[in-house]
């Protein structure tokens, strides 16, 4: 597999999602992804191995067919649909999934480290038990900073009902949440996959048919997955079959990011205050700006200069200089549904929030009022926006728009401003060009 540099798209339910917001980024597709399945030099199904075969359905999806029954794990490289054979497949970026019996482990968290690539995660969702999951409808995947993408964590012993001794927790055999929690004396219950009837019932593994997932390679190549069975046509157990077809994805970058060079801000007065419009495309790059001086600024260790910016944008995410994401004090103060006219002074009972590790204030406060109404789970409020995920509430899926909030910000120079977000797209309707508005505030 190639190599790429560590990157990211938007993630999950309101409190996850929130807490995965720093990890956030682009929310469009990816232009690249509109040929599924293929890569360059790769004819598809691909060959597989010795252990796993590959086919194509009529619709254009592609199943799997994994002989797990073993007692050495299966490893797969899910991009050209073969079995491959790390040496040192925790530090090996040849592979995204393996299989052995009714786990799953990722390449990724606890279970690998690869080198060239990030590490491959899943979006766990499901629809009411009894459901079908509407696995055809689905062509993008959620941005990471929309719903949660998971990776094998430390688990607990016993938390595996065919292998008691195993402690770790493999995100696609602990994620979603079950429908119907483990029996604690049978172990009958719902383990992320699968369904295990329990050794008084046989000890059968049947797939939850209202579950389904996002793979995330370690290519950051996103894949729709489905687990279909755990039996093969000779009724032989350990023989794991899924459907899954590339989808759309938001690139993957680094956290931290570059800062993007001046010429993305522009700052125009207002009839109190001012208006900044910026270009905040770049994926790879923050847009550091100053209030106090209404201009773009360029620091050479934005973590480190406490006196030299006050907030940064990078597509949908905003980044204060304090708290985890800067040594200054810059903090805010969210209203919602604030008079922007009558807010003239700082409230006296402000509560201050800064950036925390893996939670931006901006993209966390006000908490969410709605979400969850649409596939995926991935719609609704993440602090100063509102994501339409997969519904269409009149502007089309996966639209950005402001929630009507008043945002108090302390500087980091002892300055304040009231602050509100105006829109997400530039004059061209181009995504990840937001403007914003801010005026002064006498100091409390």
């Amino acid at each position: 597999m190639s190599t790429l540099t560590t990157g990211r798209w938007r993630a999950c339910c309101a409190s996850a999602a929130l807490a995965l917001a720093a990890c956030a980024g682009d929310i469009s597709p990816n232009p690249d992804a509109d040929d599924p399945g293929t890569q360059p030099g790769t004819e598809l199904p691909g060959p597989g191995g010795t252990q796993a075969v590959f086919t194509q359905h009529a619709d254009g999806h592609y199943q799997a067919a994994v002989d797990a029954s073993g007692d050495d794990w299966v490893y797969i490289d899910l991009d050209t649909q073969t079995q491959v054979f790390p040496p040192d497949p925790a530090a090996s970026d040849a592979w995204d999934l393996a299989h052995r019996g009714v786990d799953i482990k990722l390449n990724g968290g606890v279970s690998g480290a690869p080198p060239g690539g990030i590490d491959a995660a899943v979006y766990a969702h499901k629809v009411a038990a009894g459901e079908s999951y509407p696995f055809a409808s689905i062509d993008a995947a959620p941005p990471p900073g929309e719903v949660e993408y998971v990776t094998d964590a430390e688990g607990s012993v016993g938390g595996n009902p065919s292998d008691p001794l195993d402690t770790t927790a493999y995100a696609m055999s602990t994620h979603p949440q079950a429908d119907a929690d483990p029996d604690p004396l049978t172990g009958a219950g719902d383990y992320g996959w699968y369904r295990y009837s329990g050794y008084l019932a046989g000890s059968a593994i049947s797939a939850r048919a209202n579950v389904g997932y996002v793979l995330r390679t370690v290519e950051c190549r996103y894949y729709k997955l489905r687990m279909t069975g755990y039996y093969d046509a000779t009724g032989a157990s350990a023989h794991p079959q899924y459907d899954f077809l590339e989808i759309d994805g938001s690139p993957c970058s680094d956290v931290g990011g570059a800062v993007a060079p001046l010429g993305r801000a522009v700052f125009t007065p207002t009839a109190g205050g001012m208006r900044a419009d910026v270009d905040a495309a770049d994926e790879n790059a923050w847009v550091y700006l100053d209030l106090s001086h209404a201009q773009q600024v360029a620091p050479n260790a934005p973590a480190r200069d406490a006196a030299g910016w006050d907030l940064a944008i990078r597509r949908t995410d905003i980044k204060l200089n304090g708290g985890s994401s800067g040594a200054g004090i810059v903090a805010i103060h969210d209203l919602l549904r604030d008079d922007w006219s009558a807010r003239t002074a700082v409230p006296a009972d402000a509560q201050w929030h800064s950036d925390a590790d893996g939670a931006l204030a901006f993209v966390t406060y006000p908490p969410r009022e709605r979400g969850g109404e649409c596939a995926f789970g991935a719609d609704g409020d993440y602090g100063w926006y509102y994501y339409s995920g997969f519904c269409d509430k009149g502007n089309g899926m996966h639209h950005i728009s402001p929630r009507d909030v008043v945002y108090v910000v302390r500087g980091r120079d002892g300055h304040y401003w009231k602050l509100r977000m105006l829109d997400y797209y530039g004059d061209a309707g181009e995504s990840g060009h937001p403007s914003f508005e801010f005026a002064a505030l006498p100091p409390p």
